[in-house]
């Protein structure tokens, strides 16, 4: 009989523990803060890596990549050009809303160099998703405006100045990229 009651002291106090640490809230995880290493697949950023400073309400990053270029070009015929370039964005990012502890929501606005169509300026917004604590998923979208992208299309690419491109052209480009942030 004390042995019975010694197991059935033994379970009930694990139980008491057990339900005093399922009522405990679990304390949030600190927030990523300082340096990034960035991957970037997309129109908006391109195809390749960077880095990123700052914390998730506010910072700056900024990539380099490799950046196609697809133009409808409108000589005698319609005809859709593929050119191939370079492209260097550094960004200042900042967070409008958190929808959920692990996702921010905010805008993106930053210069751009592309080695085809000369200097630009892109704005957009991101969507930045927690999937562990050193990864985090980004999605970034936009416009990006190269003021003078169609002259200096046509002179890297030797184009005929009468050649006219259908909108968007070279002058703004809309895009969508999807990335990663490793937190080391």
């Amino acid at each position: 009989m004390a042995k019975t009651l010694r197991i059935a002291a033994l379970v009930v106090t694990s139980a008491v523990c057990a339900s005093a640490h399922a009522q405990t809230p679990e304390q949030p995880q600190p927030e990523h803060r300082g340096l990034s290493l960035l991957l970037s697949a997309g129109q908006y950023s391109g195809f390749g890596g960077g880095l990123a400073f700052g914390t998730r309400e506010v910072g700056v990053r900024g990539l380099v990549g490799w950046a196609p270029l697809i133009v409808v070009v409108e000589e005698p015929s319609t005809d859709i050009k593929f050119y191939s370039s370079w492209m260097v964005g550094p960004d200042l990012y900042f967070r409008l809303f958190r929808p959920r502890p692990a996702t921010d929501i905010g805008g993106l606005a930053g210069y751009r160099y592309d080695s085809l169509l000369g200097h630009g300026l892109g704005v957009g917004g991101y969507a930045q998703v927690e999937l562990n604590r050193a990864l985090d998923l980004n999605i970034s979208a936009g416009v990006v405006v190269f003021p003078d992208g169609d002259n200096r299309l046509r002179q890297e690419r030797n184009i005929p100045s009468s050649t006219q491109f259908s909108f968007p052209g070279p002058k703004v480009n809309f895009g969508v990229s999807v990335g990663l942030a490793f937190f080391p």
